[in-house]
């Protein structure tokens, strides 16, 4: 009976052994597929919010939308949704600038940098000289440069004057920087990747929601009429920092300069509310901010390395208009006409004699000079 109590122990026990051995190499398999699911699946990412970039399901982006319901007006609910699939449908450019673009920088300088409005916006902005903009707008709409931030040196620079604001109550202009494409028609700052300094003195990263005093609301004074706004960029860190009339503002107690904001193409933006004009200086001028004249923070030379155009040769060997329509027979008279146009002294008749000076008396006003006889 021993023995075969003995045999029954140690066949459970090895049954017992074999459940367990089953059951971790279960679990083991389950957490490994698990951690692999984990690093291969892509997550989508956060649209817009205080964290730009930061990682989120479908739960986080519709407490967001739930929050525009609760917190946007409905005529900015309209161009919030708008926005995000603007966005969704459209990724960030991360290209490199074409071997046609540098060339055309090297050989203009500052003068390749342009504002140009999109065919949605063309009727809301108007550019004159290349940087002075004029808004006359119904609702939010912005404009970038043609061209984005050079990188060529550890920090560039901008300022935008604020030629005219008639109503600065009701007017918001903001003033920062953003990737490319962003809808034209919001205001910098509000989504992704987007920076700004706003007339209302408050500074926009990535907010669509009503900013509080944790997050930049009325932080920076006001725009007035006549006031120059800088935005400096700080290349190897990311930084950006913002100027007023020629004096850095301070940002410590919203948490310091925005930095880590890298990206291979950053383009200066402007937008407004209604009627205002901002001439914007990239550099053409001198700048209000005294630092940025003497470290030479503009995107580029004023003048560019492009070779003067050609020298026009001698006379009749170069055509620069084309010929229009003669008269072949009218020209043969001419030709033949050794007198063409006739001799004025010829055909004058004066009334008194030679010595006496002309004036516009002495010709017979009746009866003046028949250039074709």
């Amino acid at each position: 009976m021993s023995l075969l109590a003995e045999k029954d122990f140690n066949s459970s026990t090895f049954i017992t052994v074999i459940v367990l051995i089953s059951v971790a190499i279960i679990v083991t398999l389950t957490v490994v597929l698990l951690l692999v699911y984990r690093c291969t699946n892509r997550r989508r990412i956060r649209l817009s919010h205080e964290n730009p970039g930061e990682f989120a399901d479908e739960n986080i982006l519709q407490e967001e939308d739930d929050r525009a319901f609760l917190l946007l007006p409905p005529n900015e609910q309209e161009l919030y949704f708008q926005a995000r699939d603007f966005l969704r449908l459209n990724p960030i450019d991360e290209t490199e600038l074409a071997l046609s673009q540098l060339l055309n920088i090297q050989e203009r300088g500052i003068s390749a940098w342009e504002f140009k409005p999109n065919a949605n916006s063309i009727q809301e902005i108007d550019v004159v000289n290349k940087t002075e903009l004029t808004f006359h707008p119904t609702s939010e709409v912005s404009i970038m440069s043609n061209l984005p931030i050079p990188k060529t040196s550890d920090v560039h620079y901008f300022e935008a004057k604020i030629y005219s604001l008639k109503d600065p109550i009701t007017t918001l202009v903001s003033v920062g920087l953003a990737t490319s494409p962003y809808p034209s028609f919001r205001l910098p700052g509000r989504h992704r990747y987007s920076l700004c300094y706003g007339s209302d003195g408050t500074r926009r990263y990535n907010q669509p929601f009503p900013p509080n005093k944790e997050n930049g609301l009325n932080h920076f004074p006001r725009f007035q009429e006549g006031d120059v706004i800088g935005v400096g960029y700080r290349v190897r860190s990311g930084t950006i920092f913002f100027t007023r009339n020629g004096k850095k503002l301070s940002e410590s107690k919203i948490g310091g300069h925005v930095k880590n904001f890298k990206f291979s193409k950053l383009y200066p933006i402007i937008g407004a509310t209604s009627v205002c004009s901002i001439h914007v200086n990239l550099g053409q001028y001198g700048f209000v901010y005294i630092e940025a004249n003497v470290k030479k923070w503009g995107f580029a030379p004023l003048e560019g390395t492009g070779p003067p155009p050609p020298a026009y040769a001698t006379f009749n060997r170069d055509i620069l208009l084309e010929r229009s329509d003669v008269d072949e027979e009218d020209l043969e008279s001419r030709n033949a006409d050794t007198q063409f146009p006739p001799n004025f002294w010829d055909i004058a008749n004066f009334s008194s004699s030679d010595n006496e000076n002309i004036t516009l008396n002495t010709i017979d006003r009746d009866d003046p000079p028949l250039y074709s006889d």
